[in-house]
């Protein structure tokens, strides 16, 4: 017997060599920078090669955090990357203490270079009911307000945004239109707009960690094929890397799969995922071995490596406090008359069908006379299947092809890989509702096995067997539902307008020469209000342009 355990393992990389170097970056965009807890916090992402020698980025997935200043993770998501951009939001919790906290994007390659070459923005957090702030540590804001680090470059002049109604009404119909006037003809790889209270515009600051980390073990490779998850298998107390043995991984639920790979001469496993969403359990054991004391290591899906940015004490002046206490109320007039567009989900029926798609004959357990053992089912009816021995120990041998003589069968109950074939034998036949036989040679995964034979139990509860004692489970999360609202529509006619962000999109292109426009309503809150145009060229400069308005009461002279 030996046993498996699932540790969360950071790594890192020595940058011995060229391909170690930073490859690719990324330009994180927020609606605003100042936000009242319970909302969420909506991002658009662009990323970029940091040679000009190429015009896209080889990572599909992008990680952004929510973080304290000492890279505490509050809340994160995986986003999925097209044509080099990303979007989505983040919920900010109801218990957070006012103060400034951070939000970080990077991709799994970009780890490699570790957290200081991830892209940071800084945000204030403001939580109305609670006396508790951050503690700071020093006055590190600028004469801007913004807090002091490597403050990103933006150009300005290249793109033109003006509003036909400087000073709105109430409800009054505004047009916001975006123009390239950059007389160098640069492309955009993205543009986003933002309509919100003057104060609250999106910061413009990077910045930078202070510390610099340590170098661990080994490299991440760029996700291109989706998420994925790696680690590496060893033995005994002195963790010594096991070679060239197969790992299982079944996914449990809806969107069953199950897939396989060997480690490779370092130790290391890599599985790619399926595109799913939301949250599954996954069942990860190693195959039966005489080998003693495994354990799985599987690495941090979020980066968890400290670091330590910028802390400033935690103050508000008086136009912010002024503008945060509107925003608060509006926050709890929209609790109650919007719907929060991410509490539900869409019923998305995921295909039931097994992962290896018909079997060849299904051997239904109730349609024979009862018998004691499974083996008997298997060796006293005509079916393909026959249970012989080999140096004691049962084995499965399916009728087939003589190709599948070559190969173990992959034997699997309740779609969970069992190498241990006594256990499946132990269990009682009454709890088995069906068993599905594929008598062809089956590859998945890279690896090839000698047929299938899946159990199939009455309450999916694998039947009580014990499974391998090389085996944990785990919930896994796969990528993030983006289903915040995307350009924050209006109220319906007899509820109040109390949106802190009046306008957010993105992904916007603009085509050289070309202008596009964006109708919004002015918002019930009177104010002054700025739009922003932000975005990335695709040699990887940073745009930005703005303008002003303010918005009145209906019966104000």
């Amino acid at each position: 017997m030996f046993a498996l355990f699932l540790f969360y393992a950071e790594t890192a990389v020595c940058r011995t060599n060229k391909s170690d170097e930073e490859q690719e970056k990324v330009a994180l965009f927020t609606d605003r920078s100042i936000y009242i807890v319970g909302e969420k916090l909506h991002f658009f992402a662009v990323m970029y090669p940091v040679s000009h020698l190429s015009d896209k980025v080889e990572s599909e997935v992008l990680y952004c955090e929510l973080i304290a200043p000492d890279g505490e993770k509050i809340a994160g998501s995986k986003n999925v990357i097209i044509n080099s951009a990303a979007e989505g939001c983040l919920p900010i919790p109801d218990d957070l203490p006012s103060g400034t906290y951070y939000i970080r994007a990077y991709s799994k390659l970009m780890r490699n270079s570790g957290p200081e070459s991830y892209e940071y923005k800084p945000l204030k957090i403001i939580n109305p009911g609670w006396d508790e702030v951050l503690p700071g540590t020093a006055n590190l804001t600028n004469e801007n307000g913004n807090v002091e680090g490597n403050e990103a470059e933006f150009s300005t002049g290249m793109i033109g945004v003006s509003v036909d109604n400087n000073t709105a009404r109430t409800s009054e119909n505004i047009v916001a239109t975006i123009e390239s006037t950059d007389a160098s003809s640069k492309a955009y790889k993205g543009l986003c707009i933002s309509v919100v209270p003057e104060i609250v515009l999106p910061h413009l600051g990077n910045v930078i960690p202070n510390k610099k980390l340590r170098p661990i073990e080994y490299r991440f490779y760029a996700e291109n094929q989706g998420l994925s998850l790696t680690g590496k298998l060893t033995e005994g107390t002195d963790r010594k890397l096991v070679s060239g043995k197969r790992i299982n991984l079944s996914i449990i639920g809806e969107g069953r799969d199950f897939m396989a790979v060997r480690t490779d001469n370092n130790g290391r496993f890599f599985f790619s995922l399926p595109a799913y969403y939301g949250s599954r359990d996954l069942f990860l054991c190693a195959e039966k071995t005489t080998a003693s004391d495994l354990k799985i290591w599987i690495d941090n899906d979020f980066c968890s490596l400290p670091v330590s940015l910028p802390s400033p004490v935690f103050s508000l002046s008086d136009q912010e406090r002024a503008s945060i206490l509107s925003m608060a109320r509006n926050k709890q007039i929209n609790s109650h008359f919007q719907p929060d567009s991410t509490d539900v989900l869409p019923n998305i029926k995921l295909e039931e069908k097994a992962f290896y798609g018909e079997p060849t004959t299904i051997l239904y357990l109730d349609q024979y006379v009862q018998l004691p053992t499974l083996e008997e089912y298997f060796n006293e009816l005509p079916g393909l299947v026959k249970v012989r021995k080999r140096n004691g120990e049962p084995y499965f041998k399916i009728i087939g092809s003589s190709n599948l003589s070559f190969y173990d069968p992959l034997v699997m109950i309740d779609w969970v890989a069992v190498d241990e074939l006594s256990k499946i034998l132990a269990v009682a036949p009454q709890s088995i509702s069906r068993i599905e036989i594929v008598n062809e040679t089956y590859i998945k995964g890279g690896q090839t096995y000698g047929g299938v034979i899946s159990l199939i139990s009455k309450k999916g509860d694998f039947a009580g067997i014990d499974l391998p004692s090389a085996g944990i489970f785990i919930n896994y999360s796969f990528f993030s539902e983006n289903l915040c609202r995307q350009s924050y529509p209006m109220p319906s006619v007899n509820q109040p307008d109390a949106r802190n962000t009046v306008l957010w999109e993105t992904g916007i292109t603009l085509p050289k020469g070309d202008k596009k426009e964006f109708a919004f309503k002015a918002p019930d809150t009177p104010g002054n209000y700025i739009v922003v145009v932000e975005g990335l060229t695709t040699e990887g400069e940073r745009v930005i342009s703005s303008a002003h308005f303010k918005v009145e009461n209906q019966n104000s002279n």
